[in-house]
């Protein structure tokens, strides 16, 4: 596999950055240990850490083969974990956006503020076509979030045992706003 070069995601109050081996250990913690957190996440047969270990692993598989892929959500001024957010192919034809936060980050907007910037990159950067989101009905806060930043209901279906909404949203749809944003390529890919 080639050397993966991950951008980094400024925003207001976030940096979406890659993923390290020295972030596995609290990112499973954080994510993947708490059942609130995971409650609509397929999957639940693995320990946080192999969570976290294989999220790593897609991360950056996506990145080296695609150009795009997930980030880990940091505070950009505390570099406090906060969550993750990707871009990940799911069929040749579509680019599923994913994203989890800590439960203590839950309702301030980070969510909103991290999807956001993960399609604006899509579209501008990555040149993607259609973005989609797949969310359990009872998720309701993800449907909300989904909808604030454009997406619109496209259909029902079921997947990974779950009954799930499809969300959609197309490059000719997308409104980028007025938030900051700012892609930054990682300091030793700049050198």
């Amino acid at each position: 596999m080639k050397a993966v070069v991950v951008p980094e995601l400024e925003t207001e109050r976030l940096l979406l950055r890659r993923v390290t081996p020295d972030d596995l250990d609290e990112f499973g913690r954080r994510i993947f240990a708490d059942p609130e957190v995971i409650r609509y996440l397929p999957r639940r047969d693995l320990t946080p850490r192999q969570h976290a270990e294989r999220a790593h692993q897609i991360f950056d598989e996506n990145w080296s083969r695609h150009g795009y892929g997930g980030w880990l959500i940091t505070d950009r001024l505390d570099g406090q974990l906060i969550g993750a957010c990707d871009l990940d192919p799911e069929e040749p034809s579509e680019v599923e956006l994913g994203y989890s936060l800590a439960r203590a980050y839950w309702g301030k907007g980070m969510a909103t503020e991290a999807a956001r910037a993960a399609v604006r990159f899509g579209f501008e950067n990555a040149r993607l076509e259609r973005i989609v989101a797949v969310v359990v009905p009872e998720n309701t806060a993800s449907s909300r979030l989904l909808e604030r930043i454009g997406f619109v209901h496209e259909k029902q279906a079921r997947r990974h045992g779950f009954d799930v909404v499809y969300y959609a949203l197309g490059r000719d749809q997308f409104q980028p706003g007025n938030e900051f944003y700012r892609v930054l390529m990682p300091k030793s890919s700049r050198d």
